[in-house]
């Protein structure tokens, strides 16, 4: 598994970049049926973007909080669940601006269809009881389902935390057994005030959360949460030549194989069922684990994608509002090739500018604390 070191060795730049390449990703998926959209991972494998994203979510919650969780349970659990607080008032401010994005879409431009297939239409004909979904999570947008599931992640983390300090092979335990149960008996959160379930699972997703969450763990204390095995690299390298095969000839129709429980063998998304889980953890095996991964990390030449990854949550917040003006403009009009590729291409830079602005701030209140205690 992806083995970063230690913060107190010097940042990772390989999770940064790693995950400013999976935010692309996920921006470029966010505006369906454009011309890039073709050359994301979706396309290549059982996975996605959105499980690498929760996978280096979990990364940096272990490298970030294992340390003081270990100093002091409370004072840990208090900086956890203010930082989930804060995702919550993410997702509020962003799904908020979203609905009235889509609503003047549909009121203006006729993009009914578009409020059909994102959800919109519970606001419009049950507005009360919908704002009460979305102040519980419990009604979500398309496309606006990844902050919901990050912040029970988040706000679980403590017991996570509690488990794995313990033992990191108990909490993988815990958490395989937690998935398989969610799998096999279809356990997830009823959405209010439509019918159905949560669009990703939480009792499912928190597994690949986990394991990112031991990796970080590892990381931290400066040990090997996996190393380098050739049997294990033979046996990653063809799950992903498997994988490749399968999606690229389209040899087989992706829904399930064979009659056995569809967490096994279904590649159904909401459920992260196995063969998209193996996928990922697959990947990200390989790396981790290959030195020019490092190299491509280090390139000065792609910092940007750095400092994208490194405001991750500004980003993903500015680049779903984006991508959801985006959805209601491509619905009403015809985008010929320049004006698509122009707007997206407007869209990661208005993402970049954000992030290189917060990351600037930062950089200069660390100065300003560090000229203080100085003095």
């Amino acid at each position: 598994m992806p083995h970063p070191p230690s913060q107190s060795a010097g940042r990772d730049r390989r999770l940064d970049f790693f995950r400013g390449i999976a935010l692309i990703m996920i921006f470029i998926n966010h505006v369906p049926g454009n011309f890039l959209e073709g050359l994301t991972s979706k396309n290549f494998g059982f996975s996605d973007a959105a499980e690498a994203f929760v996978l280096m979510s979990g990364m940096s919650a272990g490298l970030a909080y294992s340390s003081a969780f270990g100093r002091d349970v409370m004072v840990a659990t208090g900086r956890i669940l203010r930082r989930a607080r804060h995702l919550y008032g993410v997702h509020l401010a962003t799904t908020g601006l979203a609905v009235a994005i889509l609503v003047t879409g549909d009121h203006f431009l006729a993009t009914g269809a578009l409020s059909d297939r994102v959800n919109l239409g519970s606001y419009l004909e049950a507005p009360w009881k919908t704002a009460a979904g979305f102040v519980a999570m419990t009604h979500q947008l398309g496309y606006f389902n990844i902050l919901p599931l990050y912040i029970l992640l988040l706000a679980a983390t403590p017991i996570f935390l509690a488990i794995g300090s313990i033992s990191r092979p108990a909490l993988i335990a815990v958490s395989v057994s937690i998935w398989g149960a969610a799998g096999y008996f279809n356990i997830n959160l009823p959405n209010f005030p439509t019918e159905g379930m949560w669009f990703l699972n939480p009792f499912s997703w928190q597994l690949i959360y986990c394991v990112g969450l031991c990796a970080g763990m590892a990381s931290r204390k400066q040990e090997t949460f996996v190393g380098y095995n050739l049997t294990l690299m033979t046996a990653s390298l063809a799950y992903l030549a498997f994988s490749l095969f399968v999606i690229v000839g389209q040899h087989y129709e992706l829904t399930s194989w064979g009659n056995h429980p569809a967490f096994l063998v279904g590649f159904d998304k909401a459920t992260l069922p196995l063969p998209r889980l193996l996928h990922i953890l697959a990947l990200a095996y390989v790396v981790s684990q290959l030195p020019i991964c490092a190299r491509i990390a280090a390139e000065e030449r792609l910092g940007a994608v750095t400092v994208l990854g490194k405001q991750g949550l500004a980003v993903f917040a500015w680049g779903s509002l984006i991508c959801i003006a985006l959805q209601v403009l491509r619905e009403a009009y015809q985008f010929p090739l320049l004006l698509e590729a122009a707007t997206l291409a407007a869209g990661l830079a208005a993402q970049y500018v954000v992030a290189e602005r917060l990351q600037n701030s930062k950089l200069s209140a660390r100065a300003a604390t560090q000229a203080a205690r100085a003095e």
